[in-house]
């Protein structure tokens, strides 16, 4: 385990109270996080990563053309990852973070490699270690059984979803090298719980979630890589469980950041962490920690993205599916807030499917490829049917796809393989949570967002499906908006949560996103409340 922290006599009166600082009783003197000591100029451990770059790309783990592959973001990427053996990468979607993370496998040498993504991409992984290097891969999946030795030349892929059984028997064994993709999949910071000891003492105890095992294994691991489009999901306080991962201790604990840097205050109800303080600051040590590649520097290298919003008056909606009564009152009567936003949305999105079968049939008349994210499982399969009978009325040669969370993951990717192959036109309607992240669909050329994204995380995953390296045509995505409906208010929760987002993630898409729509007036929350008490 290599020294995670640096120790001095004294350090300035602003940071003795910093998240992640320590004073030892015993010396009086202060265990320091990197960086903050970076900030102080004093630099423990730093290294060259252009040189470290420059030899592992002449190692035999990596086919002999990647140096020359590799775009000059991409460079810079792992370059800054190597300094340290703890960083960020935070890059939009399609940028070619699955190259920069094998890179920085390889320049561990031969040891205990190991990749923890969404389970939807563990094939990605596997073809790019392939096609990148001459590393094998090796999935584990399912149950986890006892350690084992760690071959050589070996890069073994798990799942978030999976860690809860992996977890476990990866921390006792101790990696190497770790990859964490997605790594906002591990945000929740709820890792422990308080029990009352036989000793009448409070003692913790780990919870058995995906974040509380990533914790555990992040901690047994000698060098950390993060890789993520969407560091901050929601709010700023989404970041801490992710910094955590990659620095441990080093940020201190979730209230200490929450107070320090989102604003934390105590009410009525307990500590709420939902603002930004002290931006600047943390901004300084985010600096260190994380390498963030622009919008723009990725885009010259791409197609050009176009984006618009339609909206559907009244009369060009049709009448919403059946069903919905339910599921609202199953919502309203557990009180789950979210949860009912989520109905009206799903609600809101069947008010479009005639706008869409007409949207999808005009664009295959073109010869284009369309994607379509819908709300619900039932609207997959229902507008697919429909779809395809307007196609085979027409006479159009195209084919039509279908895909949701009821589908494994095999079938899905085989679904997402046989578009991307495809070369005529056809469309592919999923919901955005089967298809929205982690996936290529950059073979598109009109993506229809028809269950609006309602969290940062969403949107620039659901746009980063059809943006991303390896496209070769130029995509138009559309964001469709049935007025009078849930969807006239998803841009104000939208732009509560945007600006924050957008201070501390430097993200430009979201400040593009930010100035696509248009707040309306009234609160939504209250909203939906009046209206299932009504």
């Amino acid at each position: 385990m290599p020294e995670l922290f640096s120790w001095a006599e004294s350090v300035p009166e602003w940071a003795v109270d910093l998240p992640g600082v320590w004073k030892n009783k015993r010396n009086n003197g202060y265990r320091v996080p990197h960086n903050l000591a970076d900030m102080l100029g004093w630099n423990p451990n730093a290294r060259d990563g252009a040189k470290i770059l420059e030899r592992t790309l002449k190692s035999p783990m990596l086919q002999p053309w990647v140096g020359d592959f590799l775009m000059e973001h991409q460079k810079s990427a792992v370059g800054h990852a190597l300094k340290r053996p703890a960083s960020n990468v935070w890059a939009p979607p399609g940028s070619g973070k699955t190259l920069c993370g094998l890179v920085w496998l390889c320049a561990a040498g031969v040891n205990f490699k190991l990749v923890v993504t969404r389970a939807i991409a563990r094939g990605t992984w596997k073809e790019e270690i392939r096609k990148y290097t001459s590393l094998r891969p090796q999935l584990l999946m399912g149950q986890a059984a006892e350690p084992f030795d760690p071959e050589a030349g070996t890069v073994y892929i798990t799942a978030w979803e999976t860690l809860i059984h992996w977890g476990p028997v990866l921390s006792k064994m101790g990696v190497d090298s770790m990859v964490m993709d997605e790594i906002h999949c591990a945000k929740n910071p709820k890792r422990v719980f308080a029990v009352l000891g036989a000793d009448g003492q409070r003692q913790w105890k780990s919870r058995e979630n995906i974040s509380a095992n990533a914790a555990e294994l992040s901690k047994n691991s000698k060098r950390r890589l993060g890789l993520t489009a969407t560091p901050i999901p929601n709010r700023p306080r989404d970041l801490w469980a992710q910094l955590d991962l990659i620095e441990p201790w080093q940020w201190g604990t979730f209230h200490t950041f929450g107070v320090r840097y989102c604003g934390g205050f105590e009410d009525t109800y307990g500590w709420k962490y939902d603002g930004l303080s002290n931006e600047r600051e943390l901004n300084d040590r985010l600096k260190l920690v994380k390498h963030k590649t622009s919008q723009k520097a990725m885009a010259a290298n791409l197609p050009p993205k176009r984006r618009q919003v339609v909206h559907l008056s009244h009369e060009e909606q049709n009448r919403p599916a059946g069903g919905f009564k339910r599921d609202i009152q199953r919502a309203s009567k557990m009180g789950n807030h979210e949860g009912l936003f989520e109905v009206y949305l799903m609600e809101a999105a069947t008010r479009k499917r005639n706008y869409v079968i007409e949207r999808a049939t005009e664009a295959a008349r073109c010869g284009q490829k369309v994607t379509v994210f819908t709300g619900r499982r039932k609207d997959c399969e229902f507008l697919a049917e429909k779809i395809e009978k307007h196609f085979s009325k027409e006479g159009l040669p195209a084919r039509v796809w279908w895909a949701h969370g009821g589908l494994t993951t095999e079938k899905r990717d085989e679904i997402r393989g046989e578009y991307m192959g495809h070369t005529g036109a056809g469309v592919l309607i999923a919901t955005g949570d089967s298809m929205g992240e982690s996936i290529n669909l950059q073979k598109t050329d009109l993506a229809l967002i028809v269950m609006l994204p309602w969290t940062p995380r969403q949107i620039r995953q659901w746009e980063g499906r059809f943006v991303r390296l390896g496209g070769d045509r130029p995509v138009l995505v559309s964001y469709v908006i049935a007025e009078g409906t849930v969807d006239d208010d998803v841009a104000e929760v939208l732009l509560d949560k945007l600006p924050a987002v957008g201070a501390v993630a430097e993200d430009e898409m979201i400040t593009e996103f930010e100035e696509s729509f248009s707040a309306s007036e009234g609160d939504l929350l209250a909203r939906i409340v009046s209206a299932t008490n009504a």
